[in-house]
């Protein structure tokens, strides 16, 4: 990989998989309040309601939900008002006020012994931040039942965003490159490199899509409006695109979990 101004990247040849190397990051990032409210402020005041109700729509009547890495529990809070028949927890490093209808837990997924299990577990937009990816995959696919399903929703590094980032790159624009390799996100996931990861901790995959954030959700690493306008207009362009050529930023799997 390219050398990057906050860590050291690399690429896996055999599965394609795009990581940063947590030893050499020189300021981690920090979940706390400035996380939500001032570094990524745009992407949690607009939510991705489009996925929300894409998922919602395959959790049975009546299941049991738990959100890892719920954040500010956004999915969480609309799936109650759509479905108030789900029994929701949400789970994340950052406390939660009470909230009815939603059981919140407060700690490390790796590190909390929950003995209650799921019939749908779901993770969005967090798997990109955790260093032991493995250890992840296993303890989402440990906290669904029997026959359960887990949904991960995570950024595509095959997308035609992360191409044009390298491409800008390659020719001295850095900009878009070192945004979306930024040590933010720790790992950068094409749709092989996810699927393989879910296959070979337990996952069956039934479902795989790619699709796009809300453009206005986007943090851009700009402080001029009108720099902010034409780049929203570009990204704009590459949402279609993307749409079209079935290379869009994000990506969602649905697995089940094989029954025992």
């Amino acid at each position: 990989m390219p050398s990057h101004p906050e860590a050291e990247l690399f690429r896996c040849t055999r599965c394609s998989h795009a990581f940063t190397r947590p030893e050499s990051i020189r300021d981690p990032e920090r979940y706390e309040a400035a996380y939500f409210e001032e570094d990524h402020r745009r992407w949690f005041e607009h939510p991705n309601i489009e996925l929300f109700e894409r998922i919602l729509s395959s959790v049975p009547k009546g299941a049991s939900v738990a959100d890892v890495g719920c954040g500010r529990g956004d999915f969480l809070r609309f799936a109650h008002s759509r479905r108030p028949d789900l029994a929701l927890t949400g789970i994340d490093l950052s406390e939660n006020p009470a909230d009815s209808g939603i059981h919140f837990i407060r700690g490390d997924i790796l590190k909390l012994d929950i003995a209650t299990r799921f019939d749908v577990v779901v993770s969005l937009a967090v798997i990109e931040h955790v260093a032991e990816v493995r250890s992840f995959a296993q303890r989402i696919q440990q906290l669904a039942k029997s026959s359960g399903m887990v949904i991960v929703m995570t950024l595509n590094d095959g997308s035609l965003l992360y191409s044009a980032g390298r491409l800008g790159r390659s020719v001295g624009i850095p900009l878009a490159f070192n945004r979306l390799y930024s040590v933010h996100h720790l790992h950068h996931f094409t749709r092989a490199s996810l699927s393989n990861l879910l296959a070979d901790n337990g996952c069956i995959v039934r479902e795989h899509w790619d699709h796009n954030a809300p453009v206005g959700a986007m943090d851009l690493p700009v402080r001029s409006l009108w720099l902010d306008s034409i780049l929203r207009i570009g990204l704009r362009a590459l949402w279609v695109a993307g749409k079209a050529t079935r290379r869009s930023y994000l990506q969602t799997i649905v697995c089940s979990v094989p029954s025992t």
